[in-house]
């Protein structure tokens, strides 16, 4: 993921419009109107900016890292539209401006990426700050690293990101991490042979599922 600058976005606005034209008192036996030509105009602007500016509009990057068996951020958008329910709002030059289901928040922590995170409190998926930034969307199994702090060496565990579970724990403890450790290649096996859909990050995730298939 790229590093830049820290940029800020407006993710929420209040627009209020007070002092509406008062209606005309008249003797007369005919009713007038009593607004001003122009008044319902500008009551549909309100309307159309409270349903703009939401406490569940999220601004995220204009680019999308680029799961396995994706080719594009096109067919992604779709599949994000689907599984999780976003509606996008609008385009700027870096960023857009969607709508998620109620619960979702963009928190942003003082140092590190923005974490995209589900009503459940699950980091789904994050991305920096510069301009330049990719959401990078996080699948439901992962294989990760875990340090020992005592003795510097390291084991890899496969772990279930929806309840924080491992389910599988390396043998070895190694100073190579990542990729690079000796039972990367035993755990993205056993992975492979358990969740064979494990790279799509919008499978096995309940409410994936459950949105997919409706």
């Amino acid at each position: 993921m790229k590093k830049g600058k820290t940029k800020l976005t407006r993710h929420d606005a209040e627009r209020l419009f007070e002092g509406l034209p008062a209606g005309k008192v008249s003797a007369s036996s005919r009713p007038e109107n009593p607004f001003e030509a122009g008044v319902f105009d500008v009551v549909k602007r309100v309307d159309d900016e409270t349903k703009l500016w939401k406490d569940n509009l999220i601004s995220l990057p204009m680019a999308i890292e680029l799961p396995a068996g994706y080719e594009s951020v096109s067919r992604i958008r779709e599949s994000m539209a689907k599984a999780w329910r976003v509606k996008w709002v609008r385009e700027g030059k870096s960023e857009v401006v969607t709508e998620f289901p109620e619960g979702w928040t963009a928190v942003r922590p003082g140092n590190g990426p923005i974490e995209l995170r589900d009503p459940s409190g699950v980091v789904r998926a994050f991305y920096g700050w510069a301009e330049d930034a990719e959401l990078r969307i996080l699948p439901r199994y992962l294989v990760e690293s875990q340090a020992n702090s005592s003795s510097g060496l390291g084991s890899l565990v496969v772990r279930d990101r929806a309840n924080g579970r491992i389910l599988q724990r390396s043998s070895n403890w190694s100073a190579r991490t990542g990729t690079n450790h000796p039972d990367w290649t035993m755990l993205t096996a056993w992975l492979d042979l358990h969740y064979p859909q494990h790279r799509d990050p919008f499978r096995y995730w309940e409410d994936c599922e459950q949105n997919i298939h409706e």
